[in-house]
């Protein structure tokens, strides 16, 4: 289970875990330290599986988001549906948020995926910044580790899991995304577009949970915020080369 790699801040919750059970358990059980030992890591290996099943949902559900009706909005279904027809991907479910701020995110369990987006961009954005906008949704959408990637927004919620490890390692993810999302739609320009014009409609979504920055397309606490995303500027230039 990738989730349980010694980074990651479902391990370290593990461990938290452990401890909290195996200590009282050590001082009932006289004179045996593997009781106490095997009850503490069955019980948090089992805790730990529960809050894992539970994860997606939780930070889906800490948008406060709703599911985006399709005869409320056609033209971003149709957009949606436009891209994923073309390379053989399966829509994810839609969302938005009831925001004028521009941004996006995607979070993901095993089975299926969810994009999620601000009125704010839907209703600002050109088709072409639509299409861009969505295909790095996607780009999200279809990286393999987006499961993992949401769960450990979901951990890292946590206070005392926050102290040993964050979401700045993901930060990189944001560059490969974007040269992903330009190759979806097969026009770059459309992808910079979308950036600039978030940016100028401004990212931040007050009430998004810090831990879940590098789900979102834009860093939501503002633009001036590079933890766990490199600067507009950069994104765009960077796309000058494709």
């Amino acid at each position: 289970m990738n989730n349980f790699d010694i980074r990651s801040p479902v391990f370290f919750t593990y461990l938290f875990l452990s401890l909290l059970v195996g200590v009282p358990v050590f001082f009932l059980v006289e004179k045996s330290f593997f009781i106490p030992l095997v009850v503490a890591l069955a019980s948090s290996f089992l805790l730990i599986l529960i809050m894992i099943r539970v994860a997606p949902g939780a930070v889906l559900r800490s948008f406060d988001s709703i599911p985006a009706n399709e005869k409320q909005f056609p033209r971003l279904h149709n957009a949606l549906e436009g891209i994923c027809v073309n390379h053989g991907l399966d829509k994810p479910d839609v969302y938005v948020i009831d925001n004028p701020r521009g941004n996006a995110a995607a979070v993901a369990d095993k089975r299926s995926q969810a994009v999620v987006l601000t009125t704010g961009a839907i209703d600002s954005l050109n088709l072409i910044e639509i299409e861009g906008l969505l295909a790095q949704l996607i780009a999200k959408c279809i990286d393999k580790r987006l499961p993992k990637k949401t769960v450990e927004a979901f951990f890292l919620r946590l206070p005392f899991i926050g102290v040993f490890v964050d979401n700045k390692k993901y930060v990189n993810d944001v560059r490969l995304e974007d040269v992903k999302g330009a190759e979806l739609t097969r026009y770059p320009p459309g992808v910079q577009k979308s950036l600039l014009a978030l940016k100028d409609l401004g990212t931040e979504i007050e009430d998004a949970p810090k831990s879940t920055s590098h789900l979102w397309l834009m860093s939501p606490k503002g633009l001036n915020t590079e933890d766990t995303h490199p600067s507009t500027e950069e994104r765009v230039s960077a796309m000058e080369e494709l």
